[in-house]
């Protein structure tokens, strides 16, 4: 489907990609993995030929369409819905051809192409996964403009997979996604029909996702099966490989170095070492393994001593002007906790987050926090907090009045943030530069609790990993929001669910709740206490709407059959040899009645699958 043929690529200056020669067939689903800044991101534009290779070529197998997801945060006054039913440009092309008046020989082929591609369904498809992404059901009809950034990224991730391409291109698409919309995302994407290239620093979302891993390292590819624990595994072993064979040449290259040096001299034994000096110049050297450049050992340390409890929460409320968030919420944080919290988008994660670390004030309630107890928090505001002028050893310098450079320095290396980076200004740093300055910051402090708010977002799965590692040897208390689920699985001890205004204990693991969530999407219903981690009970009134559905979607499917045999007789040439016009005119009539019956009842269907979201 798609081939890169000896492709390299040079960037100021510097050579991004090597001689790379890659291909993507039909059904593969691959995973685009590597350091920072190895050229994830440009691979993309290269393919999509926004800019070309200075050598080799890059070439898509003719007929095949491509889609990728829109980074620009479009502006439009056109519903949620209309903007992604128009993602699919090829359906709005035959539409523009079906509404001419004149059936010849290209209506005709227009109208079995849409047929081909389910356009007669194109609304409840794009309503379905506007549904899958977290928009409920009256959002769907509210202008693009009406949105914040965040979920107009979400509109044009549902407008590019409503296009349903051979080939389509995801760059992190689960950046703007709670834990609902990923879990949704990772089932959609396992059984997208055509073929997928990922980039994403969700180990989890990549082991559900893709069937191999192309490794992007010293400005080359190399490209493995299966998911990313299969890639990870099979790497280590051909690192493992490589260092055995480096070791054994060097004891080859020594002993023929020493064979050389010891008889060179002698008569009787020079052709043998002018021999041994031959086979060492023919020597193929194999390079020795280097570690990655993203390697990264982080240590956050929690006071040997701390108060129990740490702090108390006793029927805490809070409400945004628009009305009542967090209500009568009871929560106790001793030593050693270690919280994980879960629920919808909006539900109050983050607000209750705030709470805990006095960011904002309880509307009704109290909170105690134990004399001396120390509170890191972290959340993706505080990178605006930071000061673009300064470095990040000034950052530091405020923490750590009297500690010598060499020591703050050192300090900030184990995050990724040593040499030049040091005596950076912040300004220039890169999303994952200012998490990292963040997270050092707070580590620096030692903590009794971690109060984080996704603390993965920006990061790479290098640094991901040795956060995770740090955070599992922390010795403090952590109430964690994150949609990363192997930091979740790793960190926490106990989920906590913030939905309908409360937050109450789940009594479950993330398989469950993935599984709630799953049949919370199938069954269109909001979510209920009393059905926490079970699936929700049916109720007589969806019962009636989903049989409404039902006898709509027969109805529409007999339409169809009788449509499909009309457009075959149209497209015959013996009709119009042995019919008289009459019946020519009655069959095209009927097949504007069809039409019109057609998308009456798609607006009705459409209609009840909106009151099935709306039931309570």
């Amino acid at each position: 489907m798609l081939e890169i043929q000896n492709m390299s690529f040079f960037r100021a200056g510097a050579q991004l990609f090597s001689s790379v020669s890659f291909k993507v067939f039909d059904g593969q689903r691959i995973g685009l993995v590597g350091r920072n800044g190895c050229g994830k991101s440009t691979l993309f534009r290269l393919i999509l030929g926004e800019i070309n290779p200075d050598i080799g070529e890059i070439v898509l197998q003719p007929g095949k369409t491509l889609a990728y997801v829109e980074q620009e945060i479009i502006n439009t006054k056109k519903s949620a819905l209309e903007f992604v039913i128009e993602g699919n440009q090829e359906l709005n092309e035959l539409e523009v051809i079906l509404q001419c008046k004149n059936h010849d020989s290209a209506w005709f082929d227009a109208q079995q192409r849409y047929e081909s591609l389910d356009g007669y369904s194109a609304k409840a498809r794009a309503a379905q996964l506007l549904n899958g992404l977290g928009f409920v059901a009256d959002e769907i009809f509210r202008p693009v403009s009406d949105f914040s950034g965040g979920w107009r990224m979400r509109l044009n991730l549902a407008r590019a997979l409503m296009q349903r391409a051979d080939l389509l291109l995801l760059d992190e698409p689960t950046n703007h996604l709670d834990m609902e919309a990923i879990i949704w995302l990772e089932n959609y994407i396992s059984n997208y029909p055509g073929s997928i290239i990922l980039v994403s620093h969700d180990r989890e979302f990549l082991n559900a996702t893709v069937n191999g891993i192309a490794h992007i390292y010293n400005a080359g590819m190399d490209f493995y099966a299966g998911n990313y624990d299969q890639f990870e595994s099979a790497r280590i072993e051909r690192l493992n490989q490589k260092t055995r064979a480096f070791s054994a040449q060097q004891e080859q290259i020594s002993h023929l170095e020493d064979f050389v040096r010891r008889f060179r001299a002698k008569a009787t034994k020079a052709r043998q070492a002018q021999s041994r000096l031959k086979a060492l110049e023919r020597l193929s050297r194999i390079a020795p393994v280097q570690m990655d450049e993203g390697y990264f050992q982080l240590k956050i340390s929690a006071p040997e001593r701390s108060p129990d409890p740490l702090l108390n929460c006793e029927q805490l409320g809070f409400s945004y002007d628009d009305g009542r968030l967090l209500d009568r919420v009871n929560l106790t944080l001793r030593s050693g906790t270690r919280i994980g919290l879960l629920g919808p988008n909006g539900a109050g994660k983050s607000t209750l987050v705030k709470l805990l670390a006095g960011e904002i004030l309880p509307a009704s309630g109290k909170l105690e926090v134990a004399t001396g107890v120390r509170i890191g928090y972290f959340s993706q505001h505080q990178l605006e907090n930071l000061i673009g002028s300064a470095t990040p050893l000034e950052h530091l310098q405020v923490f750590a009045a009297g500690e010598t450079t060499l020591t703050l320095r050192s300090f900030l290396g184990s995050f990724g943030l040593g040499g030049d980076n040091e005596d950076r200004p912040v300004a220039s740093f890169s999303g994952g530069e200012k998490s990292r300055l963040a997270l050092a910051l707070l580590a620096w402090q030692k903590p009794h609790v971690l109060l984080l708010d996704e603390p993965t977002n920006h990061l790479d799965l290098e640094m991901r990993d040795a956060l995770t590692l740090a955070l599992e040897t922390y010795s403090g208390a952590v109430v964690l929001v994150s949609h990363d689920r192997s930091l979740m699985r790793a960190v926490t001890h106990e989920l906590w669910l913030v939905s309908d205004h409360s937050v109450r204990y789940f009594d479950g693991d993330l398989d469950d709740y993935a599984r709630w969530i799953e049949s919370r999407h199938a069954l269109k219903l909001p979510q209920s206490q009393d059905s926490l981690p079970h699936v929700h009970r049916s109720k007589p009134r969806k019962k009636a709407l989903l049989s409404r559905q039902v006898k709509l979607e027969a109805d529409l499917l007999l339409l169809q059959r009788e449509l499909k045999a009309i457009d075959e007789a149209l497209s015959d040439p013996e009709t119009y040899s042995d019919t008289d016009s009459q019946v020519l005119i009655s069959l095209a009539e009927r097949r504007a009645g069809i039409e019109a019956d057609m998308a009456e009842i798609e607006e009705v269907w459409l209609e009840l699958e909106m009151s099935l979201d709306d039931l309570v």
